[in-house]
């Protein structure tokens, strides 16, 4: 029996190509409900690659939730605060598995396998309160 990760990369090679195509039938929409349906159609197919890269990965000891980023520019750093050296930007609908909160700060996972931390406002984690250990009000 395949590993969870030996499926996701299966999965992946027959999904990676599939984003070009939508691609393309996003280019071909001309009215804006046909706009709105193919870039939804688009996006959530990158959005399903990204989660799939993180099943193809090591995963973390830690888990609290998957999560995602909503908002553009979110700065991903070396540790929990804003003097720490930043490490990455991510844009939103990126995909992360959330570790830990650290008072106003998550420690996540991306697709690549990067860790690092993001202010806890900018991640929408699914089904896990911000009330796990280590958060602060």
């Amino acid at each position: 029996m395949a590993s969870v990760k030996d499926h996701a990369k299966s999965l992946l090679d027959m999904e990676a190509p599939l984003v070009q195509g939508y691609k393309e039938l996003r280019g071909c929409a001309v009215t804006r409900a046909e706009q709105a349906l193919t870039g939804a159609v688009h996006e959530a197919q990158k959005a399903q690659i990204s989660y799939l890269q993180l099943l193809c990965e090591d995963l973390p000891p830690q888990f609290i939730s998957v999560g995602s980023i909503h908002s553009d520019a979110v700065k991903l750093r070396q540790g929990p605060g804003g003097s720490h050296p930043q490490v990455g930007e991510l844009r939103a609908g990126t995909p992360v598995i959330v570790m830990e909160w650290s008072g106003y700060w998550a420690q996540v996972q991306i697709p690549g396998g990067r860790r690092g931390f993001v202010f806890r406002d900018y991640v929408r984690a699914e089904g896990a309160p911000k009330e796990a250990s280590g958060w602060q009000h």
